[in-house]
Parts: C-alpha cells; structure tokens; sequence
C-alpha cells in the first residue's frame, strides 16, 4: 500500500503537483470545525449558509472510503484581452476559477494509480483550504488564503475520497506562515479593510470576493474603484511577498468580441448570447454565477 501511495504522489509531483492524504475520519473533524466557526461567531450566518454545499458523507456513494487524497494544482491568472469602443481592454480571472483541466489532471493520475490496486474514488465538496492546512500541505496566510512552499498561492485545490488506506496520518493544528507575523501587506492592500489584525480569520463577509460571487446588489459602500476581476479579488494576492516568484499569467487573446461584451452589458439582450459565448464562458467556468452576475461585475470593470 505504502508504495502505491507513493507512486501516486510522485506523478502528481512529476506533473507538477502537490498533493498527500489523510485517513477519512478526519472528514468529522473538518465538519466540526466548520460548525465550530459558525457558532463562535467568525462566520456570520449568511456566509454559513453560502458555504453550504459541502459534503462530509460519502458512505452512499463509496460505502468503504477511507481515505481523502488533497491535491494542488498550479493554476495562472487568465487575462482576458480585447478591443472595447475603440481601446485595448484587459480584464483578469484569478487561479483556481478557471478549473477544469487541472481537475482533469488530478482525476486522471489518481483513477490511473488507484486502479492498480482496484481502488475506487469519488470527488469531494469540501473546504478545501481548511482541509489543505489540516492536512498539512499548506500554511495560512494573514489572509486566510492557503500558500504552498513553489507555489504561493496560485493553485487550484481538488479532493477526492478513496476506499484505498491510508498509511500515515499528516493532521496538524492550523498554522500561519511565519512571515506574516511582521508583514502588512495583504492588510493594507485590502480595499474592504476585512483583515483584521486581532482575528486568525478575516471578516470575509466583507471581502469583495464573497459580494462578486453572490447574486446580490453591491452594498453601496462598496467603491466602483475596488473591481479588479470578472470575479474574486486578487488585491492581497498580488501585495504578498510571499507570491513575488510564483505569479503566473496567461493571456486569451480575442476570445470575446465587441458585440459579445455589448451583449453581455444589456440588460435586454443578454438572453441572445450566441453559442460560441456561451462555450467561451464555460471554457473560463464563469457559468456557474449566472449571467447576471458576470453582468453586474463586468459593468463595475467596464463602465465606471
């Protein structure tokens, strides 16, 4: 067992990746914390609520799972490049939202190994950075993003459930990086000021990722200014010493036309998408907010 363990973390490391596994009844612990953060208040009820689609029971599914294989996949920023009105325009999609082929790769090595010793898998909806912290392939930064020493953190997490045993047991206490102890940067970079000095966990009920992600109106004291993405943020992302040597893009030139972000922009006319927009969309895994959604933020980056 111990040695198809290891294979299987080393074609991940040879394809890039990071990745290791913890036995499966810590899936109890993960719920309990996630709870636990919800009643001490750090998670306010509607944040419970968005973040509650994750799946601690996998018995139906997998009636012999015992183990959770946690990987990492370096992942770009995506630039959106075209020609608006007349001008060059740049519009940015952080690491981890555009997800499908790292996804792809994660489950092909995995399904490849594990079927050598007649192990199955299923994917996982869990907090992945908690589970990455825990597990000990990552360490917290002072903005509660997760850093992996070669990566930063520009990567995608994936998890799967497995029936293949786990040898060892990587769990740990949450731990920050050291160097966040006399750095501010990510602090100071943070438009909606939801770092918190005198908190382990940010105020993310007031990070402008979770308002770009929900359906909701912008609060109005939210500034037209702070938008920097199609979604999430990457103000503190980009501020972070710790990202100076791992920041990737990758540029997608023209992918959209003039008249495909016009139509995007209309209130009227957004249901009259052609289907080669909506193929660029879900190439970019933007589907899933709604189109409103990409509406409201696209007219906070285009016409402020």
């Amino acid at each position: 067992m111990k040695t198809l363990i290891t294979t299987l973390l080393t074609k991940l490391d040879q394809n890039g990746c990071k990745g290791t596994l913890v036995p499966i009844h810590h899936l109890h612990d993960l719920q309990q914390e996630m709870v636990e953060l919800y009643q001490s208040r750090l998670l306010n009820s509607d944040l419970y609520k968005f973040l509650d689609g994750f799946q601690y029971d996998y018995s139906t599914v997998l009636p012999n799972a015992q183990s959770i294989i946690i990987a990492a996949v370096p992942q770009p920023i995506t630039k959106i490049r075209f020609i608006w009105r007349g001008k060059e325009r740049e519009i940015i999609v952080p690491p981890t939202y555009v997800y499908m082929e790292a996804e792809k790769l994660v489950s092909r090595i995995a399904e490849d190994e594990l079927k050598k010793g007649n192990f199955s898998l299923v994917r996982a909806e869990l907090p992945l950075k908690l589970l990455a912290v825990r597990s000990g392939l990552s360490q917290y930064g002072r903005n509660n993003i997760s850093y992996i020493c070669g990566m930063g953190s520009f990567y995608r997490l994936i998890a799967l459930v497995s029936d293949m045993p786990s040898d060892s047991d990587t769990w740990r206490d949450i731990q920050r990086m050291p160097d966040c102890n006399n750095c501010w940067a990510c602090l100071t970079s943070c438009p909606t000021k939801c770092i918190d000095i005198n908190r382990t966990i940010i105020h993310a009920s007031k990070c402008l990722t979770y308002f770009n992600e929900s359906s909701e109106t912008f609060p109005d004291w939210i500034d037209c200014t702070w938008h920097n993405s199609l979604v999430g943020c990457m103000r503190c992302q980009l501020a972070c010493p710790q990202n100076r040597n791992y920041i990737l893009t990758t540029n997608s030139e023209n992918i959209l036309t003039e008249s495909e972000i016009d139509l995007l922009l209309s209130e009227n006319k957004i249901t009259e998408l052609p289907k080669t927009t909506w193929d660029t969309l879900e190439k970019l895994n933007l589907t899933e907010y709604g189109l409103t959604t990409l509406q409201r933020n696209l007219k906070a980056l285009l016409l402020r």
